[in-house]
């Protein structure tokens, strides 16, 4: 009996692992990267302004900054908002301004009650901003020459009110490679890019290393302001934007837009702590759920080797476990330009991104709320606060007519 239970348990999971694998492949074959993309161009350029929020960036601050100043883009205000930085990052953005009159630098020296300090930066950058598209973005991402005209070109070319291009994630280490392959591939599927076109589907997206807003569709969800507690900001506007009717899409940037998230594998998982149970809307019920949904899609399949099971089911158990090795192997070339061996560690980074939304989960429990940025916001606020996915009906959500199938191999 419990053979049978388990054969019929690894059959549902090849479904639902075989469904998002060829949902994300799907997804990459019948859209052309933003490169790749070959559209209209506007008749008059508008104008953009890009609000870039910095804290203790003095790492990376003057190459990210330096590529937004390199775009070939006519018409360009860059805000870059200095949130109360304990090292140069300030004074080496001010020394930008001083060569480039397109930089303007605000300095935050205090964070005024109501608000996170990453939210209140950027909120305060968009209210000096003049463009009628609004780029959010982040301090230490590095942009090629063309990749704002080739996103708002798109944009334009399809009545798209937010746009969003995935970005290249740059990681030296093969285990750092695999765990934000993992990562990306979870996160996929909770989000399906694809489906953005589709009117009234429950698709959004958002991306804090590139989110073009066109100022009318801000302006619609009332700015920042609902966002004040939202650690996952990027993608609760998504949220917001789409939930209130503006046209979204998404496409890969192909390395137009890449970025060094966190410095080391160490990093980065100390960097999700704050945003792990974020990604949970501050449920413990939803943290432990995902906790259990990662650890049985990639690690169930290998049951049979620690308990006697009926035979049977060992077909079964090995189809089931190459489904995940060869997704976050995919997912390795494609996020972080990885060469696919990355997958052979499915299994361990699925245990390090369970371990870490737990420890999230346990540690903001413990604490009584987050510590950000140097300030400790307290979890009462922030469930609170919360913007919540299932409290938003999709009815308003609309659709738009994607590009047809990429054209391979050809030059752009």
């Amino acid at each position: 009996m419990f053979s049978i239970s388990y054969g019929a348990l690894i059959s549902l999971l090849i479904v639902l692992n075989l469904g998002l694998l060829l949902r994300q492949r799907s997804f990459r074959k019948s859209l052309p990267t933003l490169r790749e993309w070959r559209g209209p161009l506007p008749a008059v350029w508008p104008r953009v302004s890009v609000i870039v929020p910095c804290r203790n960036e003095a790492a990376g601050v003057v190459a990210a900054v330096s590529s937004l100043l390199a775009q070939d883009y006519p018409d360009l205000q860059i805000v870059a908002v200095n949130d109360r930085s304990e090292d140069e990052t300030g004074a080496l953005l001010d020394a930008l301004a001083v060569q480039d009159a397109r930089l303007t630098v605000l300095h935050i020296r205090t964070l005024p009650a109501g608000w996170l300090g990453k939210i209140n930066a950027v909120h305060e950058g968009a209210r000096r901003a003049t463009g009628e598209w609004l780029l959010f973005t982040d301090g230490d991402v590095v942009f090629a020459p063309d990749a704002l005209q080739r996103s708002v070109a798109f944009a334009t070319a399809h009545g798209l009110g937010h746009f969003v291009a995935l970005p290249k994630f740059v990681a030296d280490g093969f285990l750092e490679r695999a765990f934000l392959a993992t990562f990306a591939l979870t996160l996929s599927a909770k989000l399906d890019p694809a489906k953005l076109s589709v009117p009234k589907s429950h698709a959004f997206v958002g991306v804090g290393a590139f989110g073009l807003v066109h100022w009318d569709a801000y302006a619609r969800i009332g700015g920042h302001e609902r966002l004040a507690y939202e650690v996952a900001d990027d993608l609760k506007l998504g949220l917001l934007l789409r939930r209130q009717g503006v046209a979204q899409g998404c496409l890969d940037a192909d390395g137009l837009v890449s970025v060094r998230w966190q410095n080391g594998l160490i990093a980065t998982l100390r960097g999700l702590e704050k945003n792990a149970f974020a990604g949970c809307e501050w449920r413990g019920s939803l943290a432990v759920l995902a906790v259990l949904l990662i650890l049985a899609s990639t690690l169930l399949p290998y049951l049979p080797l620690v308990l006697p099971l009926a035979s049977w089911t060992h077909p079964l158990a090995v189809i089931a476990a190459a489904i995940p090795l060869i997704g976050v192997g995919l997912s390795a070339r494609r996020v972080s330009g990885g060469s696919g061996l990355e997958g052979c560690l499915a299994p361990l980074a699925a245990l390090a991104l369970a371990g870490v939304i737990a420890w999230a989960t346990v540690l903001t429990l413990a604490r009584g709320g987050i510590l950000w940025r140097g300030t400790f916001y307290p979890l009462d606020q922030l469930r609170r606060n919360c913007v919540r996915e299932w409290s938003m009906s999709a009815a308003s959500a609309v659709g738009w007519t994607p590009p047809g199938p990429p054209q391979r191999g050809v030059r752009p």
